[in-house]
């Protein structure tokens, strides 16, 4: 029994299919489920057990928590096997592309000739024939960028011309179009003072009320032509000219007046020198002649006058006789002050005119850069000749030539700050920054006080900033930052400086380049010749008889010092005085009886001092005799004072008052005179009612005071 039971167990063991436990350990999920439930998937009158493929590896690695399910017909359905989910790789980001900083564009410098500039000023005036507005207008605009582009200062020639274009203007009566023509050629030549004493008239005639307008602009013209030493030294030279001239005038006059005055007094003591059969006309006209043998001669106006002030020296108050020496003695060093005024204000042909006209780049620059080039062959040029030949040839463009010498100038003086700065400035040029940055630093370190250096590193690191990698980036940054704030703290209008554009970074608009002073290069005026050549024709024109030279002045002053003082022992000498009634001659010799100190003559004593022993008719004959002397006296006074104002106050007594009112006299009308002056600027002078107006003002007022003087002297109120 108990065998069978046991066979039994068997064959139902042998029944159980052999997967079936593994079957029943995976319990579906969800997705199975639906999936198993699916009626296309699951056919009922199938009997056909689906059995997977036996995965191993996914069963050992995803073992299914769910348990198989049966069906209701007692069949085990293997669900489908789960997908297995592979992870993806890692997907690589791609890199991004950083595009790298462009690059600054090079620096330019402008290829800029006279021509070009002459070629735009015919087309302006083609476009004015035609009365083509709009391309004269575009033709302007075109000189003021080419003088901008250029750092041309001045460009004078072209001023000028739009100045005659506006003459035409305004004399037809279109004051809106001289006014426009006027601006533009004061932004053409700034410091051309025509231009600006040319508006500053049209302001006048186009609105009188408006005082402050036309006085600023006249004060502006003033200024423009004290700074301007082109303008300046030739005004100081005609100022000179004139002063001299009236020194000399003055000379001429006093000598001449007290001549006339003591001549008579004179010559009645040569009289003296002859035998008593000699008449006195007689000596009289050999004394004259004699007197004028010195003019026959030509011997000189220095002479002449020492011979007229020696034969009247005895005769003279002393007063008189010192006026006379101090003029003689100014007369006599005339040729030593002529040569100084050359010497000091000659411009004209020297080189620093060159320099000037090369600092200033304008249409004359080109002559002077030739005259520059030859002086430097022949190793003549010196250090401001050489950087203002480099800097005007940095500013035209050509760099290589502006290298050079500014290498040439460097030699002869290193350690300038501007020359520096300018050398810097062409390195930048030529594409050495990396050079140009020692350069500007020498600068700062030399003139601190200098801003171009400064800005001009701030400049160049931001453009080296363009280029360095990223970490250098900050620190370019920062570097130009810095010596921007330097440079704007020294020169505040660099807050409102625009560089230019970032396409078109002309050279002279990028860089400051410094301007050199006046006083750089104002000792290469050298006048030594011509002060020489002037000295020597003021000495002969004033004297042929004297040595020229110092001895001739030395002798002059000594004979004139030497008349004064024989002038102080005239009462020892017993020579001759006026007598104060009737002007005859109070002498010793023909009155034995007649003090030393006697200020009458011997009729005049007789005659009022003795009146009880002199006849009535002799007594009224002689009032008339001094009634006609004293009213002589006076028209000679006024003749001579209307004449040459002065003249009557040394007549009179009066040398030192007479003197200096002579001189401010002369001066007046010296100026009128010579109201063109000896020396001509080659692009017009300052208008001549700045030189009338004042000098006939003061000449009139002068005029007028002598005149009221001698009226209230004659009447005895002064």
């Amino acid at each position: 029994m108990l065998r069978s039971f046991l066979g039994l167990c068997c064959c139902l063991v042998l029944l159980v299919p052999a997967r079936a436990p593994a079957l029943m350990q995976d319990a579906p999920t969800r997705i199975q489920e639906t999936y198993l439930e699916d009626p296309q998937e699951t056919d009922p009158g199938d009997a056909t057990v689906h059995d997977d493929p036996e995965p191993e590896e996914e069963v050992m690695d995803e073992p299914d928590p769910e348990p198989r399910r049966a069906t209701g017909r007692g069949r085990v359905v293997t669900p489908p096997p789960k997908p297995v989910v592979v992870p993806a790789a890692p997907v690589e980001p791609e890199p991004v592309v950083v595009p790298p900083r462009p690059g600054p564009t090079p620096v330019m410098a402008p290829r800029v000739v006279d021509a070009d500039l002459l070629a735009v000023w015919e087309r302006w005036k083609q476009a004015r024939a035609r009365n083509d507005r709009a391309a004269a207008q575009t033709a302007q605009q075109e000189l003021l960028k080419l003088r901008e582009e250029i750092l041309a200062t001045d460009l004078e020639p072209l001023s000028v011309g739009f100045l005659r274009e506006a003459e035409v203007r305004r004399r037809a009566g279109d004051l809106t179009g001289t006014l426009a023509l006027l601006d533009v050629a004061v932004t053409l030549s700034p410091g051309l003072p025509s231009a600006r004493f040319a508006r500053a008239e049209t302001y006048a005639v186009e609105d009188p009320l408006n005082l402050p307008r036309f006085l600023g602009e006249w004060r502006t013209a003033l200024v423009t032509l004290a700074k301007d030493a082109r303008y300046r030294r030739p005004a100081l030279t005609d100022l000179g000219a004139v002063a001299l001239a009236a020194w000399a005038a003055t000379a001429v006059a006093v000598v001449a007046v007290l001549f006339l005055r003591r001549i008579r007094y004179a010559l009645h003591d040569f009289h003296h020198l002859f035998p008593r059969a000699v008449a006195r006309w007689q000596s009289a006209l050999l004394g004259l002649l004699l007197l004028a043998l010195p003019a026959v001669l030509g011997v000189g106006l220095v002479p002449q006058l020492l011979l007229l002030f020696a034969v009247v020296a005895l005769y003279l108050g002393r007063a008189e006789r010192w006026v006379a020496v101090v003029l003689l003695m100014g007369l006599g060093v005339m040729p030593l002050a002529a040569g100084a005024l050359v010497r000091f204000t000659v411009f004209a042909g020297t080189p620093a005119e060159d320099v000037y006209l090369l600092e200033r780049g304008g249409l004359s620059a080109d002559g002077a850069a030739a005259r520059v080039r030859a002086r430097a062959e022949a190793r003549t040029a010196r250090f401001q000749e050489l950087g203002a030949l480099a800097f005007y040839e940095s500013r035209r463009g050509l760099l290589e030539e502006a290298r050079a010498d500014f290498k040439a100038a460097s030699a002869l003086r290193g350690g300038d700050a501007r020359l520096l700065t300018r050398f810097g400035n062409v390195l930048v040029g030529l594409g050495d920054a990396e050079g140009a940055l020692p350069l500007y630093n020498q600068a700062a370190q030399a003139d601190p006080r200098m801003a171009a250096p400064h800005y001009n590193l701030a400049q160049v690191y931001r453009r080296r900033a363009r280029q360095v990698p990223d970490e250098q980036l900050s620190k370019e940054l920062e570097r130009a930052t810095t010596a921007s704030a330097t440079a704007q703290s020294l020169d505040e209008s660099l807050l409102r400086r625009e560089p230019p554009p970032e396409d078109r970074p002309l050279l002279n608009l990028l860089l400051l380049a410094p301007s050199i002073p006046e006083g750089d290069w104002m000792e290469l005026a050298d006048g030594a010749a011509e002060g020489a050549r002037v000295e020597a024709q003021v000495g002969r024109w004033l004297s042929h008889a004297l040595p020229q030279g110092p001895v001739g002045w030395a002798l002059t002053a000594g004979l004139a010092a030497l008349l004064a003082l024989m002038g102080e022992a005239g009462s020892r000498m017993k020579a001759s005085r006026d007598c104060d009634r009737c002007g005859r001659a109070v002498c010793q010799r023909c009155d034995k009886d007649l003090g030393v100190g006697s200020a009458m003559c011997g009729q005049c004593v007789h005659v009022y001092a003795r009146k009880s022993q002199v006849p009535k008719e002799v007594r009224s004959r002689k009032q008339q005799e001094v009634d006609r002397h004293q009213a002589w006296t006076k028209r000679m006074t006024y003749g001579l004072g209307g004449l040459v104002s002065g003249a009557g106050h040394v007549i009179t007594g009066l040398p030192v008052r007479g003197a200096l009112y002579a001189f401010v006299f002369s001066f007046s009308l010296a100026a009128l005179v010579l109201h063109r002056g000896l020396v001509r600027t080659p692009y017009g002078d300052a208008p001549l009612y700045l030189k009338l107006v004042p000098a006939g003002l003061v000449l009139c007022f002068v005029y007028l005071l002598t005149l009221r003087g001698l009226r209230r002297l004659q009447r005895g109120e002064a």
